[in-house]
């Protein structure tokens, strides 16, 4: 029988699961269709864009491939679902630094670089950020802390094997 804290713990890499399963079906089918959902301006000619522009073609198909590997880790979050014990290493890697590492990248080039060009005053009066970004970001940083916490809660009764 698994304790309360292993069924949190299998809970919150369920969820984290989830979550990259969602966000990489949806930037690989689409990843226009994700930034439209936050964007206010898009050109009419995006598409000319991706299949001409020496800049923009890979970034967007990069971004394809990542959401590629986005949702493989989010399939891969289902190991430790039927041994916690053995599948730690998952969690810690797809749970803890993946997203650490991304949170970071995300929040400080989608928040704090525009809030450190703009003064306050600018910044209250409704200038706009990377709003997907930013809540991507936010989103990892939430995979982060639950995956996180749940580790260090399990960690006593993994280190003496008991689930």
């Amino acid at each position: 029988m698994r304790s309360r804290k292993t069924n949190m713990l299998q809970l919150v890499v369920l969820i984290s699961g989830v979550i990259y399963i969602i966000i990489g079906l949806m930037l690989y089918f689409s990843p226009m269709f994700v930034l439209n959902i936050f964007a206010e301006n898009v050109s009419e000619n995006w598409l000319d864009l991706v299949k001409d522009h020496e800049l923009i073609a890979p970034l967007y198909y990069t971004v394809m491939a990542f959401s590629a590997l986005l949702f493989s880790s989010g399939i891969l979050m289902i190991m430790p679902l039927f041994d916690p014990l053995k599948y730690r290493g998952i969690v810690y890697f797809n749970g803890v630094l993946f997203p650490f590492m991304g949170s970071i990248v995300l929040i400080k080039n989608g928040l704090f670089t525009k809030a450190k060009k703009l003064g306050v005053a600018e910044i209250a009066e409704g200038d706009s950020f990377h709003t997907a970004i930013i809540v991507l970001g936010f989103i990892l940083l939430a995979v982060f802390i639950l995956c996180l916490v749940t580790l260090i809660l399990t960690g006593k009764d993994a280190s003496k094997g008991r689930e």
